[in-house]
C-alpha cells in the first residue's frame, strides 16, 4: 500500500526546477536596470516640475509687483524665491542665489541670475543637471 502511494505522487524533476530557477534570473537582470533608470527619470521629472514652478513663481512675483509694488517682495535670491513657493519642494534648500536638492546622488540646482527690478524686470533662473 505504502509503495502504491509513493508511485503515485507527482513533483517537479531537477531539470524543470533548475529551468524555473534560469529563467527567474533572466528577468531580474533585465528587470532590474530598467528599475533603475525608471528612479533616475523619476528624480530628473520631479526637478523639471521644481523647474516649472520656479518660473511660474518668478512670473507671477513680478506680476504681482506691477499691480500692487506696496505689497511684493522682488525675487533676488534663492531664499525669496523658495518663500514664493506655496510649498517647499522636498529636500529643497536655499543658499545664496541658489535652491537646491539632491535626489538619488544627483544634486538639482536653479539659480537667480538677473534679479527682478520691481516694474522693469522679472527674475531669470537658470538650472543645473
Amino acid at each position: 500500500m505504502k509503495r502504491d502511494i509513493l508511485r503515485n505522487q507527482k513533483g517537479f524533476t531537477l531539470i524543470e526546477l533548475i529551468a524555473v530557477l534560469v529563467i527567474l534570473g533572466l528577468l531580474a537582470v533585465v528587470a532590474v536596470p530598467k528599475y533603475i533608470d525608471l528612479q533616475d527619470l523619476a528624480a530628473e521629472k520631479s526637478a523639471e516640475g521644481v523647474w516649472g514652478a520656479a518660473q511660474s513663481t518668478a512670473s507671477l512675483s513680478f506680476a504681482q509687483g506691477l499691480l500692487d509694488p506696496a505689497s511684493n517682495t522682488p525675487i533676488t535670491d534663492g531664499a525669496s524665491l523658495l518663500a514664493e513657493f506655496q510649498t517647499t519642494p522636498e529636500g529643497g534648500s536655499s543658499s545664496g542665489d541658489t535652491i537646491s536638492a539632491t535626489i538619488n546622488g544627483t544634486t538639482y540646482t536653479i539659480t537667480v541670475t538677473t534679479d527682478e527690478v520691481e516694474g522693469t524686470s522679472r527674475a531669470v533662473l537658470t538650472k543645473s543637471w
